[in-house]
C-alpha cells in the first residue's frame, strides 16, 4: 500500500526525487486511520510531513471525507491545525507538514491547560461553517454504531437497549448550533515546544451543539462536578444546567457505542456502560 502511495510523488509537488520506504516511519495512535512520518529530500519543500491514509471503515463509521477536508483547511486558516498541502483526487490519503511536539494524555488535562483548550474550541465554535458540512444528529450517528453492533452478533440483551436509549438521547441540549470538532480528546492535541496547542483529526467535525466538544473534553479529564462547574462558568460563562447535562450524556453515549462498534470493549463492559446511561447514571 505505502509503496503505491510513494509512487505518486510527482503529484505532490513537494520533492524532486522518488522517496523510498526508508524515508517512512509509522506514527503511533490512529484507531480509524493510519499515519506515517514522511521525510522528503530535495527541493525547496524538503522536510518532514505526515502522510495520513484513510481507514477502510469510513463509510461504516459515517465519516464524510469531503467535509473533513473543508473543515480542516478552514481550521488551518484560523491557526488551529496545520494545513493539508497535498490531497490527490480519489487516492484516499493526504499530506501535511509534521508538527514537532508532544501528544497530550489524560494526565495533561490540568484546569489551566483545559482553559487554554477551551479558548481554542471557542474559536472553532465561532467560525464560519464551510459549505457541505453535515449537521450531526446524535441518534443518527448512534444508529450507525448500533447497526455495526448488530452485524457483529452482539448479544440481544445489549441490542434491546437501542430503542429506549435512542429515545432519551434524541433531544438537543438547546437551540445553539456551531461547527464542532466532535473528538477533542487529549490524543488529538499536540503541544509544541513553544507551548502552543494544536488540534488534529477533524474527521468527525460537523455542525452540532458547542457543548458537545466541551463535554467530550471534560469526560476525558475525569473532572468532578465541582471542577466542571468552575470551568464552565469561568471559561464559558455556562451554567451547570439541563443543557449541559444532556450534552454530557449524549457524548458519553456516542463514546460508549464507538468503543463497542470498534470491538475495543467486551460485551460485558459494553452492557454495563449502556445500562448506566439507560438508568440515568454517567458512564464510567
Amino acid at each position: 500500500m505505502i509503496e503505491h502511495i510513494l509512487a505518486d510523488w510527482p503529484l505532490w509537488g513537494l520533492n524532486t526525487s522518488a522517496p523510498s520506504m526508508a524515508q517512512v516511519k509509522t506514527l503511533p495512535g490512529g484507531l480509524t486511520n493510519r499515519c506515517f512520518l514522511l521525510s522528503l529530500e530535495g527541493g525547496p519543500d524538503a522536510g518532514q510531513y505526515v502522510l495520513r491514509v484513510e481507514g477502510k471503515n469510513s463509510a461504516a463509521l459515517d465519516i464524510n471525507r469531503e467535509a473533513e477536508y473543508a473543515v480542516h483547511q478552514m481550521a488551518a486558516a484560523k491557526g488551529l491545525t496545520p494545513a493539508i498541502v497535498c490531497r490527490p483526487v480519489d487516492k484516499h490519503y493526504w499530506i501535511r507538514r509534521y508538527v514537532p511536539g508532544r501528544t497530550l494524555t489524560d494526565d495533561d488535562l490540568t484546569p489551566a491547560r483545559i482553559r487554554r483548550m477551551l479558548d481554542k474550541l471557542q474559536s472553532l465554535h465561532h467560525a464560519t461553517v464551510p459549505a457541505g458540512v453535515p449537521h450531526l444528529s446524535v441518534t443518527d450517528k448512534a444508529g450507525y454504531y448500533w447497526d455495526m453492533l448488530s452485524a457483529q452478533g452482539t448479544p440481544a440483551c445489549i441490542l434491546d437497549m437501542r430503542a429506549p436509549l435512542q429515545q432519551c438521547m434524541h433531544a438537543m441540549p438547546d437551540q445553539r448550533r456551531s461547527l464542532c470538532h466532535m473528538d477533542p480528546l487529549p490524543a488529538n492535541w499536540i503541544e509544541n515546544d513553544a507551548g502552543e496547542l494544536i488540534l488534529l483529526d477533524w474527521e468527525y467535525a460537523a455542525i452540532g451543539h458547542p457543548l458537545w466538544d466541551i463535554a467530550a473534553l471534560f469526560q476525558a479529564a475525569g473532572l468532578s462536578q465541582e471542577q466542571e462547574h468552575s470551568l464552565l462558568l469561568d471559561g464559558l460563562n455556562q451554567k451547570y444546567n439541563a443543557s449541559w447535562r444532556q450534552a454530557k450524556r449524549q457524548m458519553q453515549y456516542l463514546s460508549v457505542l464507538w468503543y463497542g462498534a470498534q470491538r475495543l470493549w467486551s460485551a460485558e463492559h459494553l452492557a454495563q456502560e449502556l445500562s448506566a446511561l439507560q438508568n440515568g447514571a454517567p458512564a464510567a
